[in-house]
């Protein structure tokens, strides 16, 4: 392979890596920092391990986020909004805020168990995993709904109220949304499921199809050639690619190329097509140098 060439999938791969998307939920974290955040104060309550166990009785910190400066007690309702996979860091101000002010709610959002600061165990090894499914995750859900509550009624002298929940969510979050007013209806009074992935697909290529549309012909093709170039020089040198990206523990090449498909699929999904194609278009027909741009 031409040196000029090797440089120029180098430089492309940093380009990509140099997108948080595939590590911290690029989009959603650039949406929540443009509008900003209602509250980041943490909570604590002890949540069950094991909700399956008749004999275990461990349980662990479970962090959660609460804004009331919207509720209207004691009538209001409580808008749960459910946390997915990656670490929940506050309560953002968008259009479930809106919702809220409106109809004078308590906004609450609970940490997904074993995400952020909400883990059970110091190290996530396959035997301390065996605690993580969105089984669990439900019924934490339905154990935080007693305590908070609980908590609320405690704070605004409600004697046993039980006041109208609604839970919120999307992609994954938006399943368990989905699936928490189906598994307990008699907790919910309705589910906002937003992308939910209630129907898995083995083989999910039309998500890739359409990434490749919504980027257009130009971008794609140079994805496409990048996705060609990275397979082959990984069958060559494998483990000199991932040394570069600090990614040498990654020892599956299917589960780096995921790494780098996701950073660059993401930032296409959540409307920001521009900060990925606009450079690695310009650079493939200018020949630029893209270790510039990814500095």
């Amino acid at each position: 392979m031409h040196m000029r060439t090797l440089l120029g999938i180098i430089s492309l791969l940093l380009f990509l890596l140099s997108f948080p998307s595939a590590l911290e939920s690029y989009g959603l974290r650039r949406l929540q920092e443009k509008d900003g955040y209602l509250t980041q104060e943490e909570q604590w309550f002890y949540q069950t391990l094991d909700h399956f166990s008749p004999t275990c009785h461990s349980r662990f910190k479970q962090r959660f986020y609460e804004f009331l400066d919207y509720y209207q007690a004691p009538n209001g309702p409580i808008f749960l909004i459910i946390g997915g996979e990656s670490e929940l860091r506050g309560i953002y101000h968008g259009y479930i805020s809106v919702l809220a002010k409106k109809f004078g709610a308590a906004l609450v959002s609970l940490e997904h168990r074993y995400y952020g600061k909400s883990s059970p165990f110091k190290t996530l090894s396959t035997e301390n995993l065996r605690f993580l499914s969105s089984k669990q995750a439900l019924f934490d859900l339905a154990v935080f709904h007693k305590y908070y509550q609980e908590h609320l009624n405690g704070k605004y002298n409600m004697t046993e109220y039980e006041s109208p929940w609604f839970v919120i969510g999307s992609s994954y979050a938006g399943a368990l949304s989905a699936w928490f007013h189906l598994k307990f209806p008699h907790l919910t009074c309705g589910s906002l499921a937003s992308s939910a992935s209630i129907l898995a697909s083995y083989n999910f290529i039309e998500y890739d199809q359409q990434v490749g549309e919504s980027a257009g012909a130009e971008c794609k093709a140079v994805l496409q050639e990048i996705t060609t170039l990275v397979d082959r020089k990984l069958e060559e040198e494998g483990q000199q690619v991932k040394n570069l990206f600090g990614a040498a523990k990654i020892s599956n090449n299917v589960d780096f190329l995921y790494l780098l498909a996701d950073a660059a699929a993401a930032a296409i999904q959540y409307g920001f097509p521009d900060d990925l194609c606009s450079p690695l278009v310009d650079a493939n027909t200018n020949g630029k140098d893209l270790l510039v741009l990814s500095q």
